[in-house]
């Protein structure tokens, strides 16, 4: 098997997580998992992902994030350039909204995109006009319309990585700026971690990135990199003991933490996740 980024091959076994044979690219350092037929990555993003402590999958409570997520987003929003009069954004993967919201209030035309339509639904009621559902990996936009496409953890959940930077390249007008975040499989915490690294999330994450993958994926799209490097975001303290408890157990909670203190956010860098911003010349 040949990898899905550089075309390089073939693959060679890296780890097994949860029975599944994880596989990994011997030039770019890709990994990634093959699903079995009849995998449709959209059904996994119902309610219960946002919102179920009895899921292994997912948020134990996803909304309760939203103060946490709002903080890290602005600061990421900050490091593109000043939005001019007019400027637009395109926020793939949007979930409730929250980035559009911090995007709008940063002075963009923001609208989001998001697979999930219970996702999409809350969003909608927050942000009217805000949201766009869309399972299909074109996205639903003419040639040139966006100056700004933004895809915070999103890239690992896509199935086909060429197509969409190819559909992120279209919509970018020359000058547009590309920026995302996904977790970096040749860190030193997920190689010291092996099949626990937190980021192993299997069904929802399909790819696993490395900086010299991202790089090439990005660059075959004409897209020039402007920076890729770790940076620390915002956890509340239930979150971080939420993923502890599924990475360390895989196991299920009974309720989502509410004990003191769960809201408390921390800023946390692992260095195992990477923030990358390019330009379309």
């Amino acid at each position: 098997m040949t990898c899905a980024v550089c075309g390089a091959g073939p693959a060679r076994p890296k780890l097994r997580k949860d029975g599944v044979q994880i596989l990994a690219c011997p030039a770019c350092g890709l990994a990634w998992w093959e699903p079995p037929a009849g995998f449709r990555p959209e059904a996994l993003y119902d309610g219960a992902y946002f919102g179920d402590p009895g899921e292994r999958r997912g948020y134990d409570d996803y909304a309760s994030l939203e103060g946490a997520l709002r903080r890290s987003f602005a600061r990421r929003l900050a490091r593109l350039p000043a939005p001019a009069a007019g400027a637009r954004l395109l926020d793939v993967g949007a979930a409730f909204g929250f980035a559009v919201a911090e995007a709008r209030g940063a002075g963009w035309r923001a609208i989001g995109l998001e697979r999930s339509r219970e996702a999409a639904g809350r969003a909608a009621r927050a942000l009217p006009g805000g949201i766009t559902v869309a399972t299909a990996l074109r996205l639903p936009f003419g040639d040139r319309r966006f100056d700004a496409v933004t895809l915070w953890d999103v890239l690992e959940h896509l199935p086909d990585p060429h197509a969409a930077l190819s559909e992120v390249a279209r919509v970018l007008r020359p000058g547009g700026h590309l920026a995302l975040t996904t977790g970096d499989a040749g860190s030193l915490l997920a190689r010291l971690s092996g099949a626990r690294w937190h980021l192993y999330n299997l069904p929802e994450h399909l790819f696993f990135y490395t900086r010299s993958s991202l790089r090439q994926l990005v660059a075959a799209h004409g897209l020039r990199v402007e920076s890729l490097k770790s940076e620390p975001s915002l956890y509340p303290l239930g979150y971080l003991a939420e993923r502890l408890r599924k990475t360390l157990f895989g196991r299920p909670a009974r309720r989502a933490a509410r004990w003191p203190g769960a809201r408390l956010c921390l800023p946390l860098n692992l260095f195992d996740v990477v923030a990358l911003q390019a330009i379309r010349p």
